[in-house]
């Protein structure tokens, strides 16, 4: 599998909107391949990453402070990183004038060598992808993990030979720009509501996910959810279908049977391991390592490294996280539950209530059906944030409290979880009202829950 996509490079002037970690690995890429590129941020520069600012000793032009529609002036090219929304002023303009539009995303794939691997749903992506990556690195193959994980898709496209491979987390916002994006293999984990607030419904929403599979032909996979009915309905490419299951068997994919989890690839089937070997715990895992074996199941790795790998593999920071233990108490960092969907595969995972840290910037979701699930698996709310009120009328009956800080919460939660219990941190909203992002909320949890051990113990505060 070989590609000449960036033949020639698609714009001599581009403009690059937005100077965090996408625009700056784009405005690098372009610049590295002798395009006049100039990098806007609205930000003033000092307000800028060191990184963004750098830019400018490998001639990219530096415009902070401003995101002005006059900046397309003279530009062949606008590239579009997916935090800035797509009704911006800048992006409506250029296709006025009939400039191109070009997400980070895909100008990555036009410069890169290897095939892509591309996993999108609202739940699950990180932990799908970053697995994914480890079973081909288990094989011995040459893989890169970036996207919406870790590294911009640009600053590691040319990295990676024809004969490797790049496995790509990918979000929504990512593929609003998309018209070219053309992977080896597309998947679609999962779709519940999220990020309303920008796709403004459920049905724009699936759309914009479903954009991920459009340009796929008879030589790509597409792998879907067989137990997700929006997602297994929409049949857009026409690249050849694999699903997987944890409830029924399916043609051709993974699905989980009588405690294995079994492959079904070319006619065959395998039973390749007892559920009990596989590291990874929850039933939303199950789903994410069925997820991960159907994606790599056109490259026919050999069962024995797929068994080791699973064996092996503890998931990611964040999601589900051990993160402490307190007499017989024990803490829990699912930061990553940015919304009520995963919170609600957290809170399944735990057999006995839970003391539950839940709150954060609301995305307008309704928390009311998640009540009768809250009112069983959590014994105590210690909520936070802009969503705490609403989450609170929804959930009436649970006995709850405020905080007006992470470190109040976990006072507070592990006063309420003695003398044994667990406190899920597992927020079901987003962060930005308190933390930079969840990553910071989740290791803020842990430095927290550190500092009460060490009170504890009679260490000293910090």
């Amino acid at each position: 599998m070989t590609f000449d996509r960036w033949n020639p490079p698609p714009g001599k002037r581009p403009l690059v909107a937005g100077a965090a970690r996408s625009g700056v690995a784009a405005a690098r890429l372009l610049a590295r391949h002798g395009a006049h590129v100039t990098l806007c941020d609205r930000r003033e520069a000092g307000a800028l990453p060191e990184a963004a600012r750098a830019l400018t000793a490998e001639g990219v032009a530096l415009a902070a402070g401003t995101d002005d529609p006059a900046l397309l002036d003279g530009c062949d090219l606008l590239v579009w990183s997916p935090g800035i929304p797509v009704d911006h002023a800048l992006l409506v303009t250029a296709r006025e004038r009939g400039i191109p539009v070009m997400g980070e995303l895909e100008l990555g794939f036009l410069a890169a060598k290897a095939p892509l691997l591309c996993i999108t749903g609202t739940n699950g992506k990180s932990t799908t992808t970053d697995l994914t990556g480890a079973l081909l690195r288990a094989a011995g193959r040459e893989v890169e993990v970036c996207g919406n994980i870790g590294r911009a898709m640009c600053e590691v496209a040319e990295d990676v030979s024809a004969s490797g491979l790049l496995v790509v987390e990918v979000s929504s916002f990512q593929l609003e720009t998309v018209t070219k994006l053309k992977p080896f293999v597309a998947a679609w984990l999962n779709l519940t509501p999220d990020h309303l607030e920008r796709h403004g419904d459920l049905e724009n929403y699936a759309a914009t996910k479903d954009r991920l599979f459009a340009m796929q032909d008879e030589g790509d996979y597409a792998v879907r959810n067989a137990d997700d009915p929006l997602v297994a309905a929409r049949r857009s490419g026409h690249g050849a279908p694999l699903e997987f299951s944890t409830v029924r068997p399916v043609t051709e994919g993974a699905f989980f049977e009588d405690g294995h989890l079994v492959t079904a690839w070319r006619g065959g089937r395998e039973r390749l391991m007892p559920r009990s070997e596989v590291r990874l715990n929850g039933p939303h895992n199950l789903s994410n390592v069925l997820a991960a074996l159907t994606i790599v199941m056109p490259l026919e790795l050999p069962p024995d490294l797929l068994r080791a790998a699973l064996r092996e593999y503890g998931g990611l920071e964040h999601r589900l996280e051990p993160s402490g233990e307190l007499g017989e108490v024990r803490f829990v960092n699912d930061s990553k539950a940015t919304n009520i969907s995963s919170l609600e595969v957290a809170l399944q995972s735990f057999s006995d209530p839970v003391v539950l840290i839940a709150g954060g910037r609301d995305k307008g979701q309704d928390f009311a059906p998640m009540a009768p699930l809250v009112r069983e698996k959590v014994r105590h709310l210690v909520l936070i944030g802009e969503g705490a009120e609403g989450m609170g009328r929804a959930w009436a009956g649970v006995s709850a409290e405020r905080a007006d800080s992470l470190r109040e919460a976990v006072e507070k939660a592990y006063a309420a979880a003695r003398p044994y219990g667990t406190v899920l941190l597992s927020p079901g909203c987003a962060s930005y009202d308190m933390f930079r992002d969840f990553e910071d909320r989740g290791r803020r949890f842990k430095d927290e829950v550190a500092r009460l051990v060490s009170l504890a113990q009679g260490g000293a505060s910090t």
